[in-house]
């Protein structure tokens, strides 16, 4: 019973030494938090700045379109296609991977046509059919891919919510300024082949197994594209419509996905697509996957060099700062020793009371640094950054660790204090 009573009054009267050390007002305890802290909300501020720019900068690069395309092995199935049923490995890493987007798309050369107009049906607005490219694909999750394609026209975005049920289409933009079409027009799509009046190439005879194509098929425009490229010259229309136009049910051109992360996360998918889907041609589209990951990279390598010269820094203030406490309680080391106090224990109140510094530092460093981030990423971004609230334990604990690093030599000193001579004000 006298054993535990001793050992509670030692407690007691370490924790008693430690919130002393810390509430008497002390100038180098003082810099001492006040460097942790420096240090803190630079860290705070430099890791909620990549923390959220990197997020943005991930959705900028997904704003191009697919990083992967899966196309057609060659002597697999029909020249060109791929068939939708070998695309089960595909579904399953779907379920696996949040964030994957695919796209079916199926790519055929039809003569468009332009359908006269109730109000004036002798204009069609047309000076002759044309052939085009039409794209069978879900246009609302194409767009939702390329974020950066510009839809024109008052009816466009509204109409594509509910495309697939309406059967409407998109049409690039030079090629509706070139027919002089717009949204509340609409097209009729006739196989090439059906204009020619032979069976259609691509399709072959019956014997694969897909439906005769239909002859024509007729849409509203909902929306205008304009890409810069060559979507421009295109029409997109819903992909089953398309694969029924050419008798092509269930084949695909090729099927566009875009992959989150950085490039190690692309060729991690694409190394178990390659598992899981052994007669598709996977092509990863470097110049998106390795740009972003060469500008993810010097982000990165740029705040690694910045913490850690920072941290160097902050690391010398506190150990000459720790160095002058220590050297202040000279004394007052003396007396704990003299009492009966081993150095273990005096290093371990030091140390305690330079972690106890680094946690009121980087908690309140976590804070300014936040703020910080929040006004860099309005003023020179333009962008309100989130908080990244993962970052608040790793500042603690670092801001922590480096407060005990920084105090771990100096706490050295207690060995060499003799209590006699220190008493004696020697």
């Amino acid at each position: 019973m006298g054993q535990e009573t001793e050992v509670t009054t030692r407690h007691s009267l370490f924790w008693r030494l430690w919130f002393r050390a810390l509430t008497v007002k002390r100038p180098q305890a003082a810099l001492a938090a006040g460097s942790l802290l420096a240090g803190a909300a630079v860290m705070s501020m430099l890791l909620n700045l990549y923390a959220d720019v990197r997020r943005k900068m991930t959705q900028e690069f997904r704003a191009y379109g697919a990083n992967v395309v899966l196309a057609p092995a060659a002597g697999a199935g029909l020249p060109g296609m791929i068939d939708e049923g070998g695309l089960v490995g595909l579904d399953r890493l779907r379920q696996r991977t949040p964030g994957l987007a695919a796209v079916p798309v199926l790519y055929l050369v039809t003569r468009l046509e332009g359908v006269p107009a109730k109000q004036n049906p002798m204009d069609t607005r047309l000076p002759d059919s044309v052939n085009v490219v039409a794209v069978g694909a879900d246009f609302a999750a194409l767009h939702q891919m390329n974020s950066g394609w510009r839809l024109e026209g008052k009816e466009g975005k509204n109409n594509l919510q509910t495309e697939r049920d309406q059967a409407t289409c998109a049409i690039g933009v030079h090629l509706a300024s070139t027919l002089h079409l717009g949204p509340g027009d609409a097209v009729r799509l006739v196989p090439v082949s059906s204009v020619a009046g032979e069976p259609q190439s691509v399709v072959g005879n019956s014997s694969g197994g897909n439906r005769a194509p239909d002859r024509a098929l007729q849409f509203p425009i909902a929306a205008v594209l304009s890409t810069g490229a060559s979507e421009d010259d295109q029409v997109f229309v819903p992909l089953p419509a398309l694969q029924r136009l050419a008798g092509l049910d269930g084949k695909l051109s090729l099927v566009e996905l875009s992959v989150p992360g950085e490039a190690a996360d692309v060729e991690q998918v694409v190394r178990e697509l390659f598992k899981s889907l052994p007669g598709i041609e996977i092509r990863p589209i470097r110049q998106i996957v390795y740009s972003e990951g060469k500008v993810l990279g010097t982000i990165r390598a740029l705040l690694v060099s910045l913490t850690a010269l920072i941290l160097g820094i902050i690391v010398l203030c506190v150990m000459a700062t720790m160095t002058t406490i220590v050297l202040e309680r000279r004394k007052d080391i003396g007396v704990m020793k003299a009492l009966g106090a081993s150095d273990g224990l005096v290093m371990r109140l030091f140390m305690t009371e330079g972690a106890s510094l680094g946690l009121i530092g980087g908690l309140a460093g976590f804070l300014l640094g936040a703020e910080w981030a929040r006004r860099l990423g309005r003023q020179l971004f333009g962008v309100s950054l989130e908080l990244a609230w993962w970052t608040l334990p790793a500042i603690a604990g670092a801001s922590m660790l480096l407060a005990l690093v920084a105090t771990a030599f100096p706490v050295r000193i207690v060995r060499s204090v003799q209590p006699a001579v220190a008493l004696k004000g020697e």
